[in-house]
């Protein structure tokens, strides 16, 4: 059964050996932050490329008190992350309602009762901008659906899904939408982006 075959082969995730992501079977892990996470049907455990970007750059990023918008969430990994790092109102936006289960049982595992709220909504129909840092480890089609809506965030935005061949559309996008690249950082095939629009 698939959740044996991930008992068997899930490797905890250790970022900086400050951040572990373990496997929700594990007791707990030496470093500060420690997120436990019940491996399922929702994107995020740490291990793609994608999720370990945007938790490495939430390391330097996430200060405590930050409002932070996690836009789709899939397993909550980074909203998570967030809480425990200090962030006081946390806001998540996912699509598939496949993630929601899996969402709520990895805020019970890292006994996460408030402080988080689930919105079941396309991210292209969010309203709501006013938040110190923005997340989305979303697709490269919908960052650039995205990109427009957020002329007006004061906050910084943290972006990957994105792969190296990207990287020329958002300088591109850069241009046209007149935001500036603070940061890239890259794994593999895969880009992580910091952008602001002031």
């Amino acid at each position: 059964e698939w959740h044996l075959i991930w008992k068997k082969n899930f490797q905890p995730v250790i970022i900086d050996e400050k951040l572990a992501i373990i496997p929700h079977w594990q007791e707990n892990s030496k470093e500060d932050l420690v997120i436990k996470i019940k491996p399922g049907m929702a994107f995020g455990t740490g291990h793609h490329e994608t999720t370990w970007l945007m938790l490495k750059q939430m390391l330097s990023y996430i200060q405590e008190g930050m409002s932070v918008l996690d836009l789709g969430t899939g397993s909550g990994i980074l909203s998570i992350t967030a809480k425990i790092m200090g962030a006081t109102k946390v806001d998540v936006v996912e699509i598939d309602s496949a993630c929601e289960t899996n969402f709520y049982e990895n805020l019970k595992l890292n006994k996460i009762k408030e402080g988080i709220n689930f919105y079941l909504e396309d991210i292209l129909n969010w309203e709501k901008w006013d938040y110190d840092l923005i997340l989305g480890n979303i697709n490269r089609n919908i960052i650039e659906k995205l990109i427009p809506q957020l002329l007006n965030v004061k906050g910084k935005i943290l972006l990957s899904g994105l792969l190296i061949s990207d990287f020329d559309l958002i300088k591109t996008l850069g241009r046209k939408y007149k935001f500036q690249l603070n940061e890239k950082l890259i794994k593999g095939e895969w880009i992580c982006i910091i952008i602001s629009f002031n």
